[in-house]
């Protein structure tokens, strides 16, 4: 299939483009689904054709074209088994994150069109094969979320708008001197990743390999994010539309561990005598967000602001697959990205619900729900039971293949990192008792279920976490095989 990548790249792009000259929210809504639709449609053709195995590690479905020649820099695009799944993950949530919001009224052309950019965005995060062109999808991806925060936010959506895009945007400018540095320190001539990780090694000053590293590792460990260069995403989540939390816990996160993943466990070989300390440094990063993040859930009030803070957590786990590095843990946290995506965007349409409808997240406020939204309380208890690692859910394949493998290789930070399992089952436990169950607060008033098109894409959401669960291994399977080509890893 030629250029099917670029096809699914730019189709979002197109249907923005037309999406936001359209005049009613009727039109509007229905070309982003259409656009969104026919990429998720492209996706699931590749996903179908994609071949796993070890006689099948190198990249697929390729698209290479010059750009830039002086500088080497080229239209590069291609998937693996690293990319292949994440690439799904948003073809998937972004057509059901548009029915989702189905009824918004504010400016609904500029809404979709945004969420249709950020969708084409992130598809170009994890097709690029050229670091210039990595780097230029990379801050595409700030531009929508800084406007639907802003625009479409809540009370405080000034400051947290600006917050996630100073943030975001320095994180990202060290991580683009790294891979200048990288490019003029190799000398090859080309911005190509595959070329320019495998050149790595070659880099004669240890102390060059490690700042280099540590540049880029800076750039994904904001975006994840990770303690504590977290600060910015609990403010970004409580004050963005439903429509953007949804999006940027679903994939605008796992742009900082695909980064992880396709980028710097490669380079962790070359590091020389410096290899342990890192490993050991994102180990202890790993157990800290881990750890703080998930008491600091079990401390919130407010629903929206403990899934955040939930999420910060549940990506501390696919920090710790990393840096145990061997071949268990690293699919784990592979799939752990792939996983807390699906999860994650059910526990915020339920928080969504609820505001809509009550007007509220403030946890003791809540009260008795199930009673009056039997169908959103039936969801949210599915979605909360995922988060917490319910066997035959997926969220439970990946937590038990990362904890599993990281006692292998950091039985110390494995076990620390158990007692955030505990205390997750008790947060969700206990927000969902307070929230759904029990005597109903009749200051509430009268709150209405879900509607349709509120409860299609919850379901979804739900019966695939149920169908990861129980058969991991369609994407699993491409993980797996792609870890063990990263080296060193055992």
């Amino acid at each position: 299939m030629d250029n099917v990548l670029s096809l699914i790249l730019f189709l979002p792009l197109i249907g923005a483009a037309i999406t936001l000259f359209t005049k009613t929210r009727e039109s509007a809504r229905m070309i982003a689904l259409i656009s969104s639709t026919m990429s998720f449609i492209l996706t699931i053709m590749i996903y179908l054709q994609f071949k796993s195995g070890l006689a099948f590690l190198e990249f697929q479905f390729t698209e290479i074209h010059s750009w830039i020649s002086s500088m080497g820099i080229n239209y590069y695009l291609g998937v693996d088994g690293v990319s292949m799944p994440l690439i799904l993950l948003n073809a998937i949530l972004c057509p059901l994150t548009i029915i989702y919001a189905w009824g918004e009224n504010k400016q609904p052309n500029q809404f979709f069109a945004l969420i249709l950019v950020l969708q084409a965005g992130v598809f170009g995060v994890f097709m690029a094969l050229d670091f210039f062109l990595f780097y230029i999808f990379w801050e595409l991806t700030l531009i929508p979320l800084y406007f639907l925060i802003s625009i479409w936010g809540g009370p405080k959506k000034d400051y947290a708008a600006i917050k996630f895009f100073i943030y975001t945007h320095v994180a990202s400018l060290v991580m683009v001197l790294g891979i200048f540095a990288l490019y003029f320190s190799t000398g090859v001539k080309t911005f190509e990743i595959p070329v320019l990780l495998q050149a790595f090694s070659d880099i004669a000053s240890d102390q060059m390999r490690v700042g280099i590293f540590l540049a880029l590792f800076f750039g994904f460990l904001v975006k994840m994010p990770t303690v504590p260069f977290h600060t910015w995403l609990p403010d970004a989540h409580v004050e963005a539309p439903t429509a953007g939390s949804v999006l940027l816990a679903g994939v605008l996160l796992k742009m900082g561990g695909y980064g992880l993943f396709r980028v710097l466990l490669p380079m962790i070989d070359g590091l020389g005598p410096y290899r342990d300390s890192i490993i050991t440094l994102m180990a202890v990063l790993a157990v800290v967000s881990i750890l703080y993040a998930t008491f600091a859930a079990l401390a919130q009030k407010d629903l929206k602001k403990m899934v955040a803070y939930s999420s910060v957590a549940h990506m501390g786990y696919v920090m710790l697959g990393a840096a145990a590095f061997n071949y268990m843990s690293v699919s784990g946290a592979m799939f752990q990205q792939f996983s807390h995506g699906l999860i994650t965007a059910v526990l915020f349409m339920s928080v969504g619900v609820i505001q809509h409808s009550v007007h509220t997240r403030i946890i003791p406020d809540l009260g008795g729900l199930a009673d009056r939204m039997p169908k959103l309380a039936f969801l949210m208890m599915a979605g909360f039971m995922a988060s917490l690692g319910l066997p035959a859910m997926s969220g439970f394949v990946a937590e038990f293949m990362i904890l599993t493998g990281s006692y292998l290789t950091l039985p110390v930070y494995a076990l620390v990192a158990m007692l955030g399992i505990v205390a997750t089952a008790g947060y969700h436990l206990w927000a969902m008792q307070r929230a759904m169950f029990g005597s109903y607060n009749e200051k509430l008033g009268e709150p209405h279920d879900l509607a349709n098109f509120e409860m299609v894409p919850m379901a979804i959401l739900v019966l695939l976490i149920i169908l990861f669960g129980v058969y991991p291994g369609s994407v699993m399977e491409m993980f797996e095989y792609a870890s063990t080509i990263i080296p060193g890893v055992m």
